[in-house]
C-alpha cells in the first residue's frame, strides 16, 4: 500500500498551513485587502517567539493576496540589501505587466515622406524604491488589483534600510493611498525598537498582532485535522500526548505531526501512541537544534542561571523559589523573568509561577554543561 503524502511536510520551500487558531488574524488581513489602505490591518506586523508560526502566517497572507489577484513580494530582512531587492522585484513585476518595449516616433524624415521610429527606453534599473512602487501601484490600481509585500526576520534588518522602507511606504501607501499592502514578522524585541524609533511613523501605525501559543482546541485541530484529511486516524492517547508535547507552538505542531506520521507504517491507517512517542522524540531533537540552541546562544549568563534554576523542577516553578535558588531578591528575579518571557523561553502559568515554554527544554537544559561565567546555583 502506497503511503499517503505527509500532510505536515514542507512543500516547495513553504511550511504547511498549520494556522489553526489564527483565523482572526487572517480574517483581518482579508478584510483589509478588500477595504483599502484606510483599514488598520492593511499594514501589519506579527510578533512572536521562535517557533510560534510567524512565517506560516506570512505565507498564508501571501496566499490570501494571490487568491484576490494581487501580486506579492516576499523578502527576508536578515540579508543586506533589503530595499534594493524589493525595488528589483517591483521593477520585474512592472516589466511583466507592461510587456515588451513599445516603439515611439523619433522624428519625421525630409519632406514628410516617412517617420523614424525607435524602441522606447527600457524601464530604469535605478529609479528608486518609491518610484518603482508608485508606478506599480498606479498600474495595479487601474486593474483593480494590488501588491502585498511581506518581510520576515525584521529584528535582523539593517536599521537604516528599515527606516528607508518605512519612509517609502508612508508616502506610497498611507499618504498617496496606492494599493501596496505590507505584512512583517519579528521577534518580540522589535516592538521595543518601534517604540524608541522616532523616525518611523509607518512602523508606529502598523497593526501589531501577537502570535502566541495555540490553545488546546486549536492544537488538537492542527494535529488531527491534516491526518484526517489524508484518510488516517490518530487515537485519543496519541493525540493527547502529541498536543502536550507541542506546548502550543506551531513549529512543534508541525514537527510532532510530521514525525508521528512518518513513524506509522505505510500500510497502516491509524497512528497510535507508540508512533506519537517516536515522533515526539524526533521532534524534541529537532527543536533543540533549531530553536533552543540559537536562543541559548543569545542569553546572558544570568538568564541561563535562571533557566537552570527552573529546570530543577519537574513542572512549573514558583518565582520565589527561583529567587531563593539564585540567592537574589524576588524583584531582581522578576526582571529576568520578563526577559525570558520575551525571549520565548518561559511562559507564565499562574500568578508568581512560570514554566519552560518548550517541553523539550527541561531535559535539554539539565544536560547542558555549566559554563565558567555562570555562578553556581544555591539550591534549596
Amino acid at each position: 500500500m502506497a503511503r499517503s503524502p505527509n500532510p505536515f511536510a514542507p512543500t516547495f520551500g513553504r511550511t504547511p498551513p498549520v494556522i489553526a487558531g489564527r483565523d482572526d488574524i487572517l480574517d483581518s488581513v482579508y478584510e483589509a485587502l478588500a477595504t483599502g489602505t484606510n483599514h488598520p490591518d492593511y499594514t501589519s506586523i506579527f510578533f512572536g517567539v521562535r517557533g510560534a508560526g510567524k512565517t506560516v502566517l506570512l505565507n498564508a497572507v501571501e496566499d490570501i493576496a494571490r487568491e484576490q489577484g494581487w501580486l506579492t513580494i516576499s523578502e527576508d530582512a536578515s540579508r543586506a540589501g533589503l530595499v534594493a531587492r524589493i525595488e528589483r522585484a517591483a521593477l520585474l513585476h512592472l516589466r511583466t505587466l507592461l510587456g515588451p518595449p513599445k516603439r515611439r516616433v523619433r522624428g519625421v524624415q525630409a519632406a514628410g515622406l516617412g517617420l523614424e521610429l525607435e524602441d522606447a527606453p527600457p524601464l530604469g534599473e535605478s529609479e528608486g524604491l518609491r518610484e518603482a512602487l508608485t508606478r506599480l501601484g498606479d498600474l495595479l490600481a487601474e486593474r483593480g488589483s494590488g501588491l502585498m509585500i511581506t518581510i520576515d526576520e525584521l529584528l535582523s534588518a539593517d536599521r537604516a534600510e528599515i527606516r528607508e522602507f518605512g519612509s517609502v511606504m508612508q508616502h506610497v501607501c498611507r499618504r498617496e493611498e496606492r494599493p501596496v499592502a505590507f505584512a512583517g514578522a519579528a521577534l518580540p524585541p522589535f516592538e521595543e525598537y518601534i517604540e524608541t524609533e522616532d523616525q518611523s511613523a509607518f512602523l508606529h501605525r502598523c497593526s501589531r498582532h501577537n502570535v502566541g501559543q495555540l490553545g488546546q482546541v486549536a492544537t488538537r485541530l492542527a494535529i488531527a485535522g491534516p491526518i484526517a484529511q489524508q484518510g488516517r486516524t490518530i487515537d485519543d492517547d496519541g493525540l493527547d500526548a502529541a498536543c502536550a508535547a507541542t506546548s502550543g507552538y506551531a513549529f512543534m505542531v508541525q514537527l510532532v505531526g510530521f514525525y508521528s506520521w512518518a513513524a506509522a507504517p505505510a500500510d497502516s491507517e491509524h497512528i497510535t501512541l507508540r508512533h506519537v512517542e517516536k515522533g515526539i522524540a524526533e521532534a524534541n531533537q529537532r527543536v533543540s537544534r533549531v530553536v533552543l540552541v540559537p536562543v541559548w546562544r543569545d542569553l546572558s549568563p544570568v538568564d541561563r542561571r535562571f533557566l537552570r534554576a527552573m529546570a530543577v523542577d519537574d513542572a512549573d516553578s514558583g518565582l520565589a523559589d527561583i529567587a531563593k535558588r539564585l540567592d537574589v531578591d524576588i524583584n531582581y528575579a522578576g526582571v529576568y523573568r520578563q526577559r525570558l518571557v520575551r525571549a520565548g523561553m518561559i511562559v507564565a502559568t499562574a500568578r508568581g509561577r512560570v514554566d519552560l515554554a518548550h517541553s523539550a527544554a527541561r531535559q535539554w537544559i539539565r544536560n547542558m554543561p555549566t559554563e565558567p561565567r555562570e555562578q553556581p546555583l544555591v539550591l534549596d
